[in-house]
């Protein structure tokens, strides 16, 4: 007896200690990032799954939430895997929920419910020799480190050069209006400044853009018949027929509901996956079933889908964007075919319909608009829907960031009037840049030799012809560069960026402004500083793997001799 009370005693000494540790290292990590709805997890042996989602009716959670492979499951059931584990409706359509006998009354049926469906088909394959799936509680529910855990680290912006940074004053330049002092800045979101960087390797699943090229694959397999995959509600049906027309491309996508909205996962997966395994029972080729060959990741550029037609919806090829009492007189010349052509699908512009933005966004802020304005629908710089923003995010990409990086981004003064010509007439004056020989002075040099600040390192040979051959001929292939870049001397401007600069005439040279010694004058920053920003700024941003434009001092500089250093003219810097 007595050394039956010692074991007990043990026994609950251990239990109180377990109990004190947990309630001290506070819940388990699973408690909250259960929550988290179809959250995907690529972990380093690339194996993929995602957490179930857990329904709300379970408060708190025993073991940690099971990780499942949606298609592993696939595959290894088959053909018909999608209705071993999914209900159908009356017509065979595939509901697409789990389990079959779903039990909502408590939170044990539903567990249950979820129980019966997995072990029951796991027991029942090992019984027929099949391949299957684990049956006990730890092997499904496994303990693996946080997948949440995450570390709060300072990143910045890719328009952020911590160089050129004087207490925060480009930061805050970039936050305020053209034009207006620092105290006008709009208030920063600091938080935007930190990324949470998870410790394990996450993600979701990728998200499918139904870009032209799978429009183009299902119009050429299905036909014109748009309402095949696109909703049109009734009273539109009536509306149109009353016309006496058939319905437009663009019909099909002004009525947007949840229960049709392709946007939906949902209902995005009960009407692609339902037709694909309608086409597969009918053995004709079919589309994908399982998750991985739809959510591949793979983003096609315009460039890959240029041949592609693009889809009818009765736009016009060009058109004058005019505002009723907007704030500008002229209206906006704009060429809708040029910018299909440089466009992945049409959502790259608009939302889920294709109304014209005045549609929902008006002068002043309206519940249909989401509160945007008009004005901030067509400029809002960090909008990847407006016109400004698009264009500020063609401005970062390599070959234009060369020169923009460190040029003012969003609306100056100059660029309205590109826009808003009030003529369509303006879409066709293309301005292609001169060659620039016929731009530079005479007297000027093709390769100039920079030597002023000579001193541990060799002067610099700036090839600088050849520089403004390759600039110009990157604008000139751009359909954007070729309708902005009016001025004959754009390219000059990117480095000579307070001239002025006027044709074959003599260009101030940098130490004009830029000072020698080793103390900036005021905001501006030394002639080392300048050339260094400039000259490798642009290659960091047109090359950043620095593979063709050097990033290195010796791609620009022979090291001297400390001999050599001695001797050598010019300031220390």
């Amino acid at each position: 007896m007595t050394n039956r009370w010692i074991a007990f005693s043990i026994v609950g000494c251990l239990v109180v200690f377990c109990l004190f540790v947990l309630a001290t290292k506070g819940p388990p990590p699973w408690r909250d990032a259960a929550r988290v709805d179809g959250r995907l997890v690529a972990s380093t042996d690339t194996e993929r799954g995602m957490y179930i989602t857990i329904p709300k009716i379970f408060t708190t959670l025993e073991r940690p939430p099971v990780k499942f492979d949606h298609d592993k499951h696939t595959k290894a059931l088959n053909a018909d895997s999608c209705r071993q584990c999914h209900n159908e409706s009356d017509d065979g359509a595939v509901l697409f929920s789990f389990p079959k006998n779903r039990d909502e009354s408590s939170a044990t049926a539903l567990m249950n419910a979820y129980h019966d469906e997995c072990i029951t088909c796991h027991t029942n394959r090992a019984r027929k020799g099949l391949d299957t799936g684990p049956v006990t509680c730890g092997e499904c529910h496994v303990i693996e480190k946080p997948q949440f855990d995450h570390a709060y680290v300072a990143v910045q912006p890719d328009y952020y050069e911590a160089l050129r940074d004087t207490y925060h004053r480009d930061c805050l330049a970039c936050h305020q209006e053209a034009g207006h002092e620092v105290k006008h800045a709009k208030p920063l979101d600091w938080k935007s400044f930190y990324v949470a960087h998870n410790q394990k390797t996450t993600g979701y699943w990728p998200t499918i853009l139904f870009d032209y090229h799978l429009h183009h694959q299902h119009e050429e397999k299905l036909g014109d018949d748009c309402g095949l995959c696109h909703y049109m509600s009734p009273e539109r049906q009536k509306s149109i027929e009353a016309e006496g027309r058939m319905p437009s491309g663009k019909d099909w996508l002004l009525d947007v509901d949840e229960e049709h909205d392709l946007s939906n996962k949902s209902a995005a997966h009960a009407l692609c996956i339902n037709c694909h395994l309608q086409h597969q029972d009918e053995e004709d080729d079919a589309g994908p079933i399982h998750c991985g060959e739809c959510h591949r990741g793979v983003e096609r550029t315009a460039a890959e889908m240029a041949t592609l037609p693009r889809p009818d919806c009765g736009q016009d090829e060009r058109m004058l964007i005019q505002i009723e009492k907007g704030s500008h007189a002229k209206a906006v010349a704009f060429n809708h075919q040029s910018h299909e052509a440089n466009s992945r699908s049409c959502q790259d512009c608009h939302h889920k319909t294709l109304r014209p933005c005045q549609d929902c966004h008006g002068v002043v802020p309206s519940d249909d608009g989401g509160g945007v304005t008009l004005a901030e629908a067509y400029h809002d710089v960090s909008s990847k829907w407006s016109c400004v923003g698009c264009h500020e995010a063609e401005k970062k990409k390599p070959n234009c960031a060369g020169c923009h990086h460190l040029m003012p981004g969003g609306i100056v003064q100059a660029a309205c009037s590109g826009c808003h010509t009030g003529t369509l007439d303006s879409l066709d004056l293309a301005r292609p840049l001169p060659a620039p020989e016929e731009l530079i002075s005479n007297d000027a040099e093709d390769e100039i030799v920079i030597g002023k600040l000579e001193n541990e390192y060799g002067p610099s040979s700036l090839p600088h012809l050849a520089i403004a051959k390759n600039l110009t001929d990157i604008s000139n292939e751009s359909s954007l560069a070729t309708h902005f870049h009016t001025d004959e001397t754009t390219i000059c401007q990117s480095c000579h960026h307070l001239g002025p600069v006027e044709v074959q005439t003599d260009i101030p040279p940098c130490s004009t402004c830029h000072t020698v010694r080793n103390e900036p004058t005021g905001t501006t920053p030394t002639l080392l500083g300048a050339y260094h920003q400039g000259c490798m700024g642009c290659h960091k941003q047109m090359d950043p793997t620095g593979a063709v434009l050097t990033q290195a001092c010796t791609g620009c500089h022979d090291a001297k001799t400390p001999l050599e250093e001695t001797t050598a003219a010019g300031p220390r810097e």
